[in-house]
């Protein structure tokens, strides 16, 4: 639908962000968007409360994966995502490297703390859990046959 919402309280910010997005070209609403996000608003609790919840369990079934496969991995608590940081600086890879593994050896698309800036420090991937559980169980077994 091409529309999302940013709730900024900081001016500078928000003046980065309103520039990041017209940059990038993302500024334009598709026409249903308006009509989405209505009743998204307004008809919607049901869903997005069954939604979270299914989220979480991904999240659980990723942190308890990450425990019993990868003991070198470490989930952090997520805080208000799908897209959990995972600390891997106990590998002795950069972020980057195990990415790139990953991809061509697994042909799992996870992300390197890199793509988020410099603050966010090094020897961190993210991985998106908003996807079938089925998917995520998939990845992460092929995840477990390169690193574990």
């Amino acid at each position: 639908m091409q529309t999302a919402n940013i709730i900024c309280s900081q001016p500078e910010w928000r003046r980065r962000l309103d520039r990041a997005i017209n940059i990038n070209e993302v500024c334009d609403l598709n026409p249903f968007g308006p009509v989405a996000l209505k009743a998204t608003y307004n008809d919607s609790e049901d869903w997005i409360d069954a939604l979270n919840e299914y989220l979480y369990g991904n999240y659980q079934f990723l942190c308890d994966f990450i425990e019993k496969n990868l003991p070198q991995w470490h989930v952090c608590k997520l805080e208000g995502t799908y897209l959990p940081w995972i600390d891997i600086s106990e590998m002795g890879i950069t972020s980057q490297a195990l990415c790139d593994k990953l991809l061509n050896e697994a042909k799992v698309w996870i992300n390197p703390d890199t793509m988020y800036g410099p603050q966010s420090g090094e020897g961190y991937v993210r991985i998106n859990i908003a996807t079938q559980r089925s998917r995520l169980m998939e990845a992460m077994r092929r995840i477990k046959d390169v690193f574990g």
